[in-house]
């Protein structure tokens, strides 16, 4: 006959299983759930820049040659810190050579 503590042995590792499991399930559904990204840019209103970035870790360097119009773009991610902007930038938001 089998004793109770086999019984709960069997339970609480049928009841670990069963959590694993929605765990598993609510990830994969998340992953399904994400939103489309944008569309693509307006080439319209795309126009030639010369932003240069530096990695403030490993010094990786990258060259931007078009943004869109206006302003200038949020600096991208390199070594999960944000990247700086080695171009010199005017007040009317032009680069200077």
């Amino acid at each position: 006959m089998l004793g109770l503590w086999t019984i709960v042995r069997f339970v609480v590792a049928l009841g670990a299983a069963v959590v694993l499991y929605l765990i598993g399930a609510a990830l994969v559904r998340n992953f399904s759930s994400t939103e489309p990204p944008d569309d693509e840019p307006d080439v319209t209103t795309l126009e030639d820049v010369d932003y240069r970035y530096r990695c403030i870790v490993c010094g990786a360097q990258l060259v931007m040659y078009t943004a869109q119009g206006g302003e200038v773009p949020d600096a991208p991610r390199h070594c999960r810190e944000p990247m700086v902007l080695m171009t010199p930038i005017d007040d009317a938001g032009t680069t200077s050579s």
